[in-house]
């Protein structure tokens, strides 16, 4: 994945100092970012909207799809909005979103202000609810980036699940409450309007019995984009069936929800004959996901 260029414009000097710093410190992660001083070079930009003549320089570069803005309030059609004080976590993840969806998808349609929210299915197609009649698993998916739900909502749901979503800790728990859900996926930084983070409130679901159902906990996906040694542990201390790092790949997305029951093995070939001789397909493993069928091994062929 390249380098993501971000332009800065606006803030005083201690915020763009602080901006700056964490720039920096991302050259060694993934997605990286480095700091340019053109809007035309730029990938992406973080504007101060409470700075006189930021939202302008933006709006006149057309790039307003483009941009997180920081402060008392963002126009319509912006990337991404936080209100001060600066949590430079907050504003990386939502650019970690963005870059995940044009990445490995077309960029998405831009988000609405905090005052009205987008949709996070297409308003093209019928969305659908925990209620509606449907064979697929239904999964929650938590996290506070609206770009982050949108871009795991899209994947899940190409593959059949439905999904539902909550920005926080205190909505994920009063949504299972009142719903069963076949599996949860969840974000370690839920943000500063979360009561727990994603260890714990992964810790808590296993812990507890549901009122639906069979009374077993859902599956538990933990999604993160910190994936060392020691995060990976600590997902496993609070009971996590399986951990996601972002930026998530199709296929290792498919793998994970194969071995979770939630996606059905791939279809089997049937038998095919070719020149006197008809080969069998080889049965579907029970042992885990197979992401490439063709190196199972093959049924010898019987002559005719």
């Amino acid at each position: 994945m390249p380098v993501q260029r971000v332009l800065l414009i606006g803030f005083g000097d201690f915020e763009r100092q602080a901006l700056t710093s964490y720039l920096r410190y991302s050259g060694t992660r993934v997605p990286a970012y480095e700091q340019v001083d053109d809007i035309g070079s730029a990938d992406f930009v973080i504007a101060d909207a409470d700075h006189p003549g930021a939202i302008d320089e933006v709006m006149a570069a057309d790039r307003g799809a483009d941009t997180v803005y920081i402060g008392s309030l963002a126009p319509e059609g912006a990337l991404a909005w936080a209100m001060r004080p600066i949590d430079p976590l907050q504003v990386f993840r939502e650019l970690d979103a963005a870059v995940a969806l044009r990445f490995f998808k077309s960029a998405p349609p831009p988000l609405h202000t905090a005052s009205s929210p987008l949709p996070l299915i297409d308003e093209q197609q019928p969305q659908r609810r925990a209620t509606d009649v449907s064979t697929g698993p239904l999964a929650l998916l938590i996290d506070d980036s609206e770009i982050a739900l949108r871009f795991l909502q899209r994947q899940l749901t190409a593959f059949g699940l439905r999904t539902e979503t909550a920005s926080s800790s205190q909505a994920a728990l009063a949504q299972m409450g009142q719903q069963r859900f076949d599996a949860v996926f969840i974000d370690v930084d839920l943000g500063p309007d979360s009561a727990m983070d994603g260890f714990a409130l992964c810790q808590h679901l296993k812990r507890q019995q549901r009122p639906h159902g069979t009374g077993l906990p859902p599956r538990v996906v933990i999604v993160s984009a910190h994936g060392s040694a020691t995060d990976r542990v600590r997902g496993t201390f609070a009971g996590c069936d399986a951990y996601l790092t972002k930026p998530i790949k199709e296929e290792t997305m498919l793998g994970q929800l194969r071995t979770l029951g939630l996606v059905a093995p791939a279809e089997v070939e049937r038998p095919r004959r070719h020149r006197g001789t008809a080969t069998a397909a080889p049965a579907a493993s029970t042992d885990g996901p197979s992401l490439d069928d063709s190196s199972a091994p093959k049924a010898p062929t019987e002559s005719r």
